[in-house]
């Protein structure tokens, strides 16, 4: 099995002062094809005609609602969303929020993406959300066409994302997939959880024939709305704890909103290393202008030279060469697994100062082995690099690794060989 260890970082003259736990490369099912459509002349999707709705949804048993629900919002045509996961702490709340349009008859969707992360907010949980502490907010721009996801840098061109890249890189690109929905155009939000949740209890009436769910699922139902990074402590949770879920739908038993507190999932987090210091975790979803949306056509796809293949343009972080610097914004939700590699100047978010490999056999549990012999072989290069190379560090004196391992064992024996590759990196002052 390959793991990969996002981030483990290393101060000078000291020991291993914090590690984020070891994540799966593949979390989660890539997005799945969606009934498509084409554009309009224009630009504007196909909306005006919406397939109907066999059965109206509060016609249908209780426990197939909530599935019904998602086929007639779908059957709309389009909507305006907006979807949240808030992040509670003792010194403040960090807020990442997408905003945009989808088509579901075209199967497209555009979002901005903001993350804002307090000044006082635990600094380890800030880095496992892509961001940095007080630092300014993260924006983003995504563009989805099926199981294809675009991005927009800082720098103005395009990197397309597409589930048809090779195995060997595609599993790296889940930060990016994810924006590519089964339930909606827009993917990674809790209309993935309402589609596959079931009703136990009947809805509460309110004005206007609005319709309120509440419910538990399991978090292993739940998981789709947060990021990937943080999907695996759910999918494979071993409490009983439910995740409160609220689902509100309009009259014609279209999603209006919905709301899922994470809290019982929070302790398993924390125990795999992620979000240190987060004391709440919630996340929403909203959507407006059903039917009425306009849906402009896509950027990227006009954006001629500027638009660069994502599987091209990026290198993995264990392949840079010592010296190099590397940019992440590459739209996979601040992973390091994949890097544009630009010059050492204001555009560099780290800088490489050596490559290790790690292979030899040890005996009994090879957990943390690898990473920690690797962290003691990048201590030993970061204390001889050239300065240029690491005299930027941020923290000063820190440096980071990044990589994993395999292991391997014979049914005979104790022997276990791991074997690995990691980078060995600064972050410099012009990472988030």
């Amino acid at each position: 099995m390959t793991n990969t260890n996002p981030g483990a970082r290393y101060e000078r003259g000291g020991g291993r002062r914090a590690a984020t736990a070891l994540l799966p490369l593949l979390l989660t099912a890539l997005a799945a094809c969606q009934s498509g459509g084409q554009a309009e002349a224009g630009g504007t999707k196909g909306t005006k005609n919406p397939a109907p709705v066999a059965t109206p949804v509060f016609e249908t048993r209780l426990d197939g609602q909530l599935s019904a629900a998602s086929k007639a919002t779908a059957a709309a045509g389009s909507s305006t969303f907006t979807a949240t996961v808030s992040y509670g702490s003792a010194h403040g709340t960090a807020v990442d929020t997408s905003t945009g349009t989808q088509d579901y008859a075209a199967d497209t969707a555009r979002a901005e993406r903001e993350l804002t992360i307090p000044r006082r907010f635990p600094e380890d949980a800030a880095s496992d959300l892509g961001g940095r502490a007080g630092g300014s907010a993260v924006r983003e721009t995504y563009e989805v066409q099926g199981n294809r996801v675009d991005y927009l840098t800082r720098q103005g061109d395009w990197l397309r994302y597409s589930s048809r890249a090779s195995m060997d890189i595609v599993d790296d690109f889940e930060g990016a997939l994810v924006r590519a929905g089964d339930s909606a155009p827009y993917g990674g939000t809790l209309a993935e959880v309402v589609r596959t949740a079931h009703a136990t209890k009947q809805p509460a009436k309110g004005a206007d024939g609005v319709r309120t769910y509440e419910l538990s699922v399991p978090p292993r139902t739940a998981a789709p709305a947060l990021p990937p990074a943080f999907q695996h402590a759910l999918l494979y949770f071993e409490g009983s704890e439910q995740i409160t879920l609220t689902v509100v739908l309009d009259k014609q038993g279209r999603l209006l909103r919905a709301g899922a507190d994470y809290a019982p999932a929070l302790a398993a987090l924390h125990k795999g290393g992620r979000l240190k210091g987060v004391t709440s975790l919630k996340a929403e979803y909203v959507l407006t202008g059903h039917g009425t949306t306009k849906v402009p056509a896509p950027a990227a796809g006009a954006a001629g030279g500027k638009l660069k293949d994502a599987e091209k343009a990026l290198t993995r972080l264990t392949e840079v060469k010592p010296g190099s610097c590397g940019s992440a914004d590459t739209g996979l939700g601040g992973s390091l697994s994949l890097v544009r590699v630009v010059p050492c100047g204001k555009g560099a978010d780290v800088r490489v100062f050596g490559q290790v490999e790690v292979k030899e056999t040890i005996q009994d549990n090879p957990a943390g082995v690898a990473d920690r012999k690797a962290g003691d072989r990048c201590r030993t290069k970061f204390d001889t690099a050239p300065a240029a190379w690491v005299n930027r560090a941020r923290p000063a004196g820190t440096f980071y690794t990044w990589g994993g391992a395999s292991s391997s064992s014979d049914y005979t024996g104790p022997d276990v060989d791991i074997e690995g590759a990691y980078a060995c990196y600064v972050e410099l002052s012009g990472r988030r």
